[in-house]
């Protein structure tokens, strides 16, 4: 996670959802910092990579940070599956 370039939608994703009070170069240096910080997670569909840090979520692909987004739902529970049961 050295050398990730940022795209102007996540930039304005991170402006929207987590720090709508930030001018756009703040935002992209703050993000910037945070994407340093953020723990790997996950490979998704198109090998694209997901991080975490905290309740923030971002999607690198090829070098390039995609979006940011925050987890809206709860991971849900194993469900037993009657039929094996019956």
């Amino acid at each position: 996670m050295t050398d990730i370039h940022l795209t102007g939608h996540a930039i304005s994703r991170f402006q929207e959802r987590f720090a709508g009070n930030l001018a756009w170069p703040a935002a992209a240096r703050r993000l910037a910092r945070l994407l340093r910080r953020a723990r790997f997670l996950r490979v998704c569909a198109g090998k694209a990579r997901l991080y975490a840090l905290g309740e923030m979520r971002f999607l690198v692909h090829s070098g390039v940070l995609v979006t940011v987004f925050r987890p809206t739902y709860t991971p849900a529970e194993p469900v037993d599956d009657l039929w094996c049961v019956a």
